[in-house]
C-alpha cells in the first residue's frame, strides 16, 4: 500500500466521521476533502508534489455530472411551478384517502412515481402540505403516513437516470471509463421489483410497526405546548400610559405581544405604538414569564387561558405548523437573533427537532434543516409567510393551481428529454441541460426561480467529492482495495463480490449523503468488477440502486430529516420500519440483477 493510499484512507476516515457527526456542514467537509488533495507531498524522486493538480482537483465543478444535477433541479422547479405536479397526482392523492391503508399505499405509490422524474427532496416538500391536509381532514395521524412520503421519494430515485443525483454520478463515471453510461431506464426493472417487494412487505407486515395513532391530534397537543395567552389591561392611572411598546420590552422578558385591542380595533404590535388607558395587551408565554410581566405596576389580568385553537380564534389569531427546508436562509440562526416575531409578524410557540420539542431556551437554539415550528399569528401575516421560501407552511394544500397549457408543456419537454436520451439521439449529458433550458425559454420557470431552485449545498458536495473518486483511481487505491476484496472472499463468484459491494453501499448510505457514497464507491465498484472478470456496468448500476436505500437512519437523507419533526418520529421508528426496506433493496438487487444483466460475458 503506497503512502498516497494511506493518506487517502486517513482523509476518507476523517470525512466519514465528519459526515456522521455533522459538526461541520456536509459541503464544508466535502470542500476540505477536495483541498486535502492539493497538499504537497515529499516524493523520493519528484520532490514536493500533491496527489492532484489544481486543474484535476477543481475538475468536479465543471463535470457533466454536476451540470446534469443542476439541470435536474431546474426541471423539478418547472414541474412544481407550472402545477404539473398537481395535474399528475393531486386528484389521485385525494381519491386514495378513503381508508388509512389505502391512503398509505397511495402515498407510497404516487410519491415513488413522482420522484422518478423529480428531485427527491423537492418531492417531499411538494407533497407534504397536501398529505398533512388530508390527514387532518380524515383524522389520520401524520405519524402513520409521513415516513412513507420520505421512503417513497427514495424508492422513486432508483427508477430513472434523473431520479437522484447519485445515479447521474455513477453513470457519468462509467461513461468516462467505457465511453457509454447507464441509459435512462436501465434502473427501472430492478427498481420496480424493489418497490413491489417493499409495498408487499408494508401492506402485510410493516404497517403494524408504524407509531400508534396520536392521542393528541391537535397541533398544541403534538408539540406539548405549555404556553398561555393572557389579556392584560393598562389601567387609567398606570405609568405605562404614553409609553411605546418598545419601552415595555416584553421580548426581553421571554413574552410575545401578539395584539393590542383598543376599543373595537385590533392593532398590530408595532414597536412605536403608544399605550393608551384601557388598551388590552394580548401576550403569550410560559406561565413563569407571564407572572414576571404581571408584576409591572399598572397592568392587571383580564383573562388567562391555555393556548388552544378555540382560544386563538377568539383573539383573531391562528396556529399553524411550518418546516425549514434545506435551503432556508433561516438556518444556523436562532429565533432571538432573527427577531422572528417582529420580522414576520407571527410568534413561535414551540420548536420540534428530531421528533421532540425543544424545552431549554428554544428562542436561543440555532435552527437546523428539518426543524418544525409551531407559529401563531393573524391571517394577513400568515398569508405573507406562505409566499416566503424560507418556511414551508403545512396547514393547507399549498400547491399551485395547474395551468394546463404550461403544465402540459413542461411534461412535453420532460418526455422529449427522456425519449432523446433513451433512444440514443442525444447523450443524457446533452439532453438534460437542453430540457432545463427549454423550460426556461418557454416560461415554465424563470431564470431567477431556476437559480433559487438549485440546491447549492448538494452541488458543492458533488463538485468537491468527484476529485476524491478520481484520486482513488489514479493512485491505485481503488485497485488495491478491489484486489484485496477479491482475494479475501472465499469464492470467485462475481455475485458474491457484488453482494459485498452492495452491503458496503447500504451501510455507508445510512450515515452519509448518497451522492458522497456514489463518488466513493464508483471507482471501487469499477475496479472490483474488473478484478473479478465481470462487466463494470451491472456493478455500477446495482451500486446506484443501493445507495438510494437510505431508509434506516433519519440523518441519511434530507427526505427522512424533513418528515421527522411533523411526524414526531424517533430514531427507533426509522430502524424498525426502514431496515426491512433496505434489506429488500439489497436482496432483490443481488438476486435479480444478474438475471437481467449477466455479470460476465
Amino acid at each position: 500500500m503506497s503512502a498516497e493510499s494511506i493518506y487517502l484512507a486517513a482523509v476518507l476516515l476523517l470525512a466519514l466521521i465528519s459526515f456522521y457527526l455533522q459538526k461541520l456542514r456536509p459541503d464544508v467537509t466535502a470542500l476540505l476533502v477536495m483541498l486535502s488533495l492539493l497538499i504537497p507531498w515529499r516524493h523520493a524522486t519528484d520532490g514536493l508534489q500533491a496527489i492532484l493538480s489544481p486543474a484535476q482537483a477543481f475538475h468536479g465543478f465543471g463535470s457533466p455530472a454536476l451540470i446534469m444535477v443542476a439541470s435536474m433541479f431546474v426541471l423539478s422547479a418547472a414541474m412544481v411551478r407550472t402545477g404539473a405536479a398537481q395535474l399528475l397526482g393531486g386528484r389521485v392523492l385525494a381519491a386514495g384517502a378513503k381508508t388509512e391503508l389505502r391512503f398509505q399505499l397511495t402515498v407510497l405509490t404516487l410519491v415513488t412515481v413522482f420522484s422518478a422524474f423529480i428531485n427527491d427532496t423537492t418531492t417531499v416538500l411538494v407533497w407534504m402540505p397536501p398529505v398533512m391536509a388530508i390527514c387532518r381532514e380524515r383524522g389520520y395521524s401524520p405519524s402513520r403516513v409521513l415516513i412513507l412520503l420520505a421512503f417513497g421519494s427514495l424508492l422513486g430515485g432508483q427508477w430513472t437516470l434523473i431520479g437522484t443525483r447519485s445515479n447521474v454520478i455513477l453513470s457519468d463515471y462509467l461513461r468516462e471509463r467505457t465511453g457509454e453510461g447507464l441509459s435512462f431506464f436501465a434502473f427501472t426493472p430492478i427498481a420496480i421489483a424493489v418497490w413491489a417487494g417493499c409495498m408487499l412487505w408494508f401492506a402485510l407486515v410493516g404497517r403494524r410497526f408504524l407509531p400508534a395513532a396520536s392521542a393528541k391530534p391537535t397541533l398544541e397537543g403534538r408539540y406539548d405546548v405549555a404556553e398561555f395567552l393572557t389579556e392584560t389591561m393598562a389601567e387609567p392611572d398606570s405609568a405605562l400610559v404614553g409609553k411605546t411598546l418598545a419601552e415595555l420590552d416584553l421580548a426581553g422578558r421571554e413574552v410575545n405581544l401578539l395584539q393590542v385591542i383598543r376599543g373595537e380595533e385590533f392593532l398590530p404590535p408595532s414597536s412605536w405604538l403608544r399605550i393608551q388607558a384601557g388598551d388590552v395587551l394580548v401576550i403569550q408565554g410560559r406561565i413563569t414569564a407571564i407572572t414576571d410581566v404581571l408584576t409591572t405596576p399598572g397592568l392587571r389580568v383580564r383573562e388567562e387561558l391555555q393556548i388552544t385553537d378555540k382560544t386563538l380564534r377568539s383573539a383573531d389569531l391562528r396556529m399553524v405548523e411550518a418546516i425549514l427546508p434545506p435551503d432556508s436562509d433561516l438556518l444556523h440562526r436562532s429565533l432571538r437573533d432573527l427577531d422572528f416575531h417582529h420580522r414576520y409578524g407571527v410568534s413561535p410557540l414551540a420548536i420540534s427537532r428530531a421528533g421532540r420539542s425543544i424545552r431549554e431556551r428554544p428562542l436561543h437554539v440555532p435552527l437546523k434543516s428539518g426543524d418544525s415550528l409551531l407559529l401563531v399569528g393573524h391571517e394577513a401575516e400568515l398569508q405573507r409567510l406562505r409566499r416566503n421560501p424560507d418556511l414551508l407552511l403545512l396547514e393547507t394544500m399549498a400547491m399551485p393551481n395547474a395551468t394546463k397549457g404550461r403544465a402540459f408543456l413542461v411534461l412535453g419537454i420532460l418526455l422529449a428529454m427522456v425519449l432523446a436520451g433513451a433512444t440514443g439521439l442525444l447523450a443524457p449529458a446533452i439532453a438534460i441541460p437542453l430540457a432545463a433550458m427549454a423550460a426556461v425559454l418557454t416560461g415554465c420557470v424563470g431564470m431567477r426561480s431556476a437559480y433559487e431552485a438549485m440546491d447549492l449545498q448538494a452541488l458543492v458536495i458533488v463538485g468537491a467529492m468527484i476529485p476524491f473518486g478520481e484520486a482513488l483511481q489514479t493512485t491505485g487505491t481503488a485497485q488495491w482495495f478491489a484486489e484485496g476484496m477479491v482475494e479475501s472472499l472465499p469464492s470467485d463468484s462475481p455475485r458474491i463480490l457484488l453482494g459485498a459491494i452492495l452491503l458496503l453501499a447500504m451501510l455507508l448510505t445510512q450515515v452519509i449523503e448518497n451522492a458522497a457514497v456514489a463518488v466513493l464507491l464508483a471507482p471501487i465498484s469499477y475496479e472490483v468488477a474488473k478484478a473479478s472478470g465481470a462487466e463494470p456496468g451491472p456493478f455500477l448500476l446495482a451500486t446506484a440502486i443501493c445507495v438510494s436505500a437510505a431508509f434506516v437512519t433519519p440523518m441519511a437523507h434530507e427526505s427522512t430529516i424533513l418528515v421527522m419533526g411533523p411526524g414526531r418520529y424517533r430514531f427507533r421508528d426509522y430502524v424498525v420500519l426502514g431496515a426491512p426496506f433496505a434489506a429488500i433493496t439489497w436482496l432483490v438487487t443481488v438476486l435479480l440483477l444478474p438475471l437481467l444483466w449477466p455479470l460476465t460475458r
